[in-house]
């Protein structure tokens, strides 16, 4: 019972971190995209 609970919590808290890390790498990705995209605004203003 005890072993199982422990699996268990295991088991959870990876998929916790693993969602986190996840998450956290989706938004530096989606900042480095608005930095190119701001990046490519400003040179086209100019025309």
């Amino acid at each position: 019972m005890f072993v199982t609970l422990t699996v268990l919590a295991g088991l959870i808290s990876i998929m916790f971190v693993a969602s986190v890390a996840s998450t956290i790498s989706e938004l530096r990705r989606e900042r480095a995209d608005m930095k190119d995209f701001s990046d490519f605004a400003r040179r086209h203003s100019a025309f």
